[in-house]
Parts: structure tokens; sequence; C-alpha cells
């Protein structure tokens, strides 16, 4: 039962922890993880994930791109990024808590190295 939800790249292992650990329910994070990936998927201005990800990497600052994968980006975002993810998906503070939790939770020990910032995985 640990297949990626295929909303998010975050394996419902992953959710199931996290959950157990946060005031949301599975289906509840679950959902929460899938709104986040819709909304990454079909920003303003982007048309995918990959010409998000792109903007990202000639816009920030620093290249957020931690490693990148058949089936998803892994990157270390500044917290601004989650603040306006949860936004627009007007998250309460313990949804977007969960959602982040699950997000670092989803990444190796080797990419959680190279994390300055706040994790979050994007599927491609």
């Amino acid at each position: 039962m640990s297949e990626p939800n295929p909303e998010t790249p975050v394996s419902r292992a992953t959710v199931e922890a996290v959950a157990a650990d946060a005031p949301l329910s599975v289906a509840d994070l679950s959902d929460a993880l899938g709104a986040l990936q819709s909304l990454a998927s079909d920003s303003p201005g982007v048309e995918s994930v990959d010409d998000l990800v792109y903007e990202w990497r000639t816009a920030f600052r620093d290249d957020p791109l931690v490693e990148r994968t058949s089936d998803a980006y892994y990157l270390s975002v500044s917290g601004r990024v989650w603040a306006d993810f949860a936004d627009r998906l007007d998250w309460s503070d313990e949804e977007r808590a969960a959602a982040e939790a699950a997000h670092a939770a989803a990444f190796t020990d080797d990419q959680a190295d190279d994390v300055e910032d706040v994790p979050l995985v994007l599927g491609r």
C-alpha cells in the first residue's frame, strides 16, 4: 500500500506516517497534497510543472532543484513559495504544516542533505 497517490508523488505510506502525527486524516492530507500538485500543474502563466520548475530555476537567486527523476522534481524552496500555495489553497496552519512534513518525509536522506530551505516534491 505504499504506491504513490496518482495526484502527488508523495507515497501513501508517507502520507499515513505524517497523518498519524498530524491533526489531519489520511484522506484530508492526501486531498491537500493532491490540491497542491494540481495547483502547481496549473499555476497562472505556466502550462505544466516542468514550466513552473523552469521558471523558478531561472527566477530564484539560488537554483531550487535538488534532484530530478522521471516521476518528480525534488526542490528546496523558500517559505514564501509554501506561503503562496497555502494562501491560494486556503489552507489552515495545520494543513500547511502537515503538507510540508509530508514533502520533507518524501526526500531521501541524501536529498535532504541538500535542502537549504523547505522541501517540495512535485510530480512531473
